[in-house]
């Protein structure tokens, strides 16, 4: 069974009140709503527009007045309520001078299939992650492979204390940006 269809059939197990469906579907979509948000990170919380959606599918999913229909409808409806949530978190706190809303109103929502990256990109990010140093390379790549778990298991797991782990996370991000710069990727075309 492919994704998109654990996907669709996870919500309409959940609609029928499944608890573990519900989670199961979480789990297949939260990466993809991250992604989608990646444009609205600047300006807000990212992870707190991400559980705000999750509680309003969950409430959507327990409401049997409301129906989504067609293939991954479910996918869709949380893209476009992940994007409302992020707009209006943007208006709420007056984020708008980061970026211009217009602009936001005007770009797509989040795509089902993703776009193939491109090859050269990837090595060249692979690399730049092998060269980091142990510790900052271990907690990125932990948050990077299980990134829908919280961060305090994840440095439980690395045997790292919590603010270890963010601090290690904060060092590789930015020697793993230093390398990539120097290798002549440019990350703000690469994140627009």
């Amino acid at each position: 069974m492919t994704t998109d269809h654990r996907i669709d059939e996870a919500f309409r197990r959940a609609r029928l009140g499944d608890g573990e469906a519900f989670a199961a579907w979480m789990g297949l979509v939260e990466i993809p709503l991250r992604r989608s948000l990646r444009r609205y990170a600047r300006a807000v919380d990212v992870e707190g527009v991400v559980q705000e959606t999750l509680v309003c599918m969950w409430l959507f999913a327990l409401d049997p007045n409301r129906e989504l229909e067609g293939d991954h409808a479910s996918l869709k409806y949380a893209y476009r309520v992940a994007r409302n949530v992020a707009l209006e978190e943007m208006r709420r706190y007056r984020q708008d001078g980061l970026v211009e809303l217009a602009t936001l109103d005007g770009l797509p929502e989040g795509q089902i299939e993703p776009k193939l990256p491109d090859p050269a990109l990837a090595r060249t990010i692979e690399d730049c992650l092998d060269r980091l140093p142990a510790q900052p390379r271990s907690a990125l790549t932990a948050r990077l492979r299980d990134g829908s778990q919280p961060d305090r298991e994840l440095a439980a797991r690395l045997r790292m204390k919590g603010n270890t782990f963010l601090q290690n996370i904060v060092r590789a991000r930015k020697l793993l940006r230093n390398c990539l710069e120097g290798r002549g990727v440019r990350l703000a075309e690469i994140l627009s």
